[in-house]
């Protein structure tokens, strides 16, 4: 698909979903939430989604019968799935005690976007969101006013995030058939399986109930499939499967001499016994594993985004996609805060709280 029928199609889409916010429902709710978008960086932007998108009635319906849904699903069809991207993921205790969540995102370019959301009928969060999948790109970006309308999808495509109970998720891709799951229960796609845990559960045991009570529908069109990584503000974590249709959890090995409990997730399953020939990502998890076994799980924030740093790629080849990292996310679950290097460049690191909507709270060097 060319640039010039790409950004058409965007554009063609933002104005429908403008439209259909004035048709459907009141809109100047979601027109504060679009002008909220402001600039961090080139290619790195924030926003504050005042708007209460209603996750109970969406958990409720599902994906299929939700308005605003749709629209992602159209978007999705015309601007790709969510294929070919490599990420590592991993949880470690400060010498303080407050607990971390790290997580780099490896993708093709695209623009990022950190969401802060705050519904009437869940838990106040911040998300990381690759916005190539709301149809932006260098060449068709939130930064005008004219483009925004796409950013109203944003809540509904959380990648890595932190709700303000503790509770962080990861999403990792695996090189397998998509998940569709076809029980009587409610459907819900990849990422929207994670905003509702992201509004409902606040710890780890409640998030993979929330797994359990839902049917996933991964993009048919997207030609892989997901598992999640899952960590809590008590120290706890997993890493959520899916195996021949059912949920499999894998926990931590525990180590006596560890201060906590860890695990570390890249693109290929952690099932036992999965065949997995197109599984990426060893050499990353076994770098972090070498590093977080030093340190016995402890690692404060800077030497947390240093392990993201050791395993973060470069222009790297994953299953015919060049791949960088777009983002290193540090987490902490403890005082509900993230520290972001943007676009592989760890000289930067940005600060940003839950409580503080949009405010670098510190930009080090």
């Amino acid at each position: 698909m060319t640039a010039i029928i790409r950004k058409a199609l965007c554009l063609i889409l933002s104005t429908i979903i403008f439209v259909l916010s004035g048709l459907f429902e009141p809109g100047q709710e979601k027109i504060h939430s679009v002008s909220s978008v402001r600039k961090v960086a080139d290619g790195f932007y924030t926003m504050n989604y005042t708007y209460d998108y209603d996750i109970d009635k969406l958990l409720e319906d599902g994906v299929s019968t939700h308005v605003s849904l749709i629209f992602k699903g159209l978007g999705s069809a015309l601007l790709g799935g969510m294929e070919g991207f490599g990420c590592t993921t991993f949880n470690s205790v400060t010498p303080e005690g407050d607990y971390l969540f790290g997580r780099n995102f490896d993708y093709t370019e695209s623009e990022y976007m950190l969401v802060w959301t705050d519904p009437e009928d869940g838990y106040a969060s911040v998300s990381s969101v690759a916005l190539i999948f709301n149809g932006y790109d260098a060449d068709f970006t939130p930064e005008s006013e004219v483009n925004r309308a796409l950013t109203l999808l944003a809540p509904y495509a959380p990648l890595d995030v932190i709700n303000e109970k503790g509770l962080s998720v990861g999403i990792l891709e695996l090189s397998a058939n998509p998940v569709f799951q076809v029980t009587e229960k409610v459907n819900l796609t990849t990422t929207t399986m994670v905003r509702a845990v992201l509004d409902k559960a606040a710890t780890v045991a409640e998030a993979i109930e929330i797994f359990r009570s839902y049917d996933m529908r991964d993009f048919l069109f997207g030609g892989c499939t997901y598992h999640y990584h899952v960590a809590d503000a008590d120290g706890n974590s997993a890493v959520i499967e899916y195996i021949d249709g059912k949920i499999n959890v894998i926990y931590p090995e525990k180590k006596q001499d560890s201060a906590v409990d860890y695990l570390v997730a890249a693109n290929y399953y952690l099932t036992a016994g999965v065949s997995d020939p197109g599984g990426l990502g060893y050499e990353r998890t076994d770098r972090a594993y070498a590093a977080l076994d030093a340190a016995k799980g402890v690692t404060d924030e800077r030497e947390a985004m240093n392990i993201l740093k050791s395993v973060s790629m470069k222009d790297e080849d994953l299953h015919g996609y060049i791949c960088s990292t777009l983002w290193s996310a540090v987490y902490n679950m403890t005082d509900r805060s993230v520290k972001i290097c943007y676009g592989n460049d760890f000289s930067k690191t940005y600060s940003f709280s839950l409580d503080k909507p949009q405010t670098v709270l510190s930009l080090s060097r």
